[in-house]
């Protein structure tokens, strides 16, 4: 495996602790307390109780987005940037929409990057994920969820894993309206279908039989997450983007749906339901 840590995480420490506290470091307690000092959030709490309770069961009972890329790193798959979405296409992003799904996207090739150990591409993607937060006015957010742990805990890959685990919106300092949960659904779906594309995609990748039907097995398994994904998006009817994108969880979800257990999940089945995840996911990145 490869050292990581030297390089790659000091400069890691460095991007996170100027993006986000506005400063550039210095070896002293200043830098590390200024981040801590945000703003209280004074924003009126309005959100919608059932459609905060939905967001949350789905959170509650999805596995960790990180958990899940770290488990496709031990499949013996060799590391394939092009799998991931370019970071350069990060300013493209014009909607509201774009840049939420694509937050969650981004979250997640970082996330294989760490997992891989590939220093300068987690730079990459944490560089356009902190500039993404920033313009959907998350940086409070993202701030208050690092914190001081920038510096004190990114020598660890588990506590990078965390701390991109919150940063895909698990602060419910941060639900406060209607608004500000579709925002965060959006992250969660752009998450969740990224590790779900690099899962299939890794196992397109594989020769060895018994990794192809834990491929198989693993997106069989999503029918239940997908299911309760749809269902949080369903409370955003008067977001267009989002619906589009809903009917097409729909399709994937109905398609999974109907193998009845993991064995019946043949190769042609897995081919067609990846195929429209694929789709999917590339129509998102544009």
């Amino acid at each position: 495996m490869r050292n990581f840590k030297p390089l790659a995480l000091a400069s890691l420490s460095i991007i996170l602790l100027s993006s986000c506290g506005g400063e550039t470091p210095v070896e002293d307690k200043s830098a590390s307390e200024h981040i801590e000092e945000v703003a209280k959030d004074t924003t009126p709490v309005t959100v919608d109780d059932v459609s905060k309770f939905k967001f949350d069961f789905a959170l509650a009972n999805i596995p960790s987005p990180a958990a899940s890329i770290d488990e496709l790193s031990k499949w013996g798959i060799d590391y394939d940037r092009e799998l991931m979405n370019d970071p350069k296409k990060g300013k493209n992003y014009s909607s509201e929409f774009q840049k939420a799904v694509n937050l969650g996207i981004y979250n997640i090739d970082m996330c294989y990057a760490i997992v891989n150990e590939r220093g300068e591409d987690v730079l990459k993607y944490m560089k356009t994920v902190l500039i993404t937060s920033d313009a959907l006015g998350l940086k409070g957010a993202v701030d208050q969820m690092i914190g001081k742990r920038a510096e004190q805990n990114l020598g660890s890959k588990d506590s990078l894993l965390q701390i991109l685990d919150e940063i895909l919106i698990k602060s419910d300092s941060y639900l406060r309206t209607n608004e500000r949960l579709y925002t965060a659904s959006t992250v969660f779906s752009g998450g969740w279908l990224e590790s779900l594309y690099l899962a299939c995609k890794i196992t397109d990748k594989a020769v060895d039989e018994a990794v192809k039907a834990k491929g198989r097995k693993h997106l069989w398994e999503q029918r239940f997450h997908l299911g309760n994904l749809v269902t949080v998006m369903d409370d955003h009817k008067d977001k267009k983007e989002a619906q589009d994108m809903n009917s097409e969880f729909r399709a994937i979800h109905k398609e999974i749906n109907n193998v009845k257990k993991p064995e019946d999940m043949t190769a042609a089945k897995y081919k067609s339901i990846s195929e429209k995840i694929y789709s999917l996911r590339n129509k998102l990145t544009q």
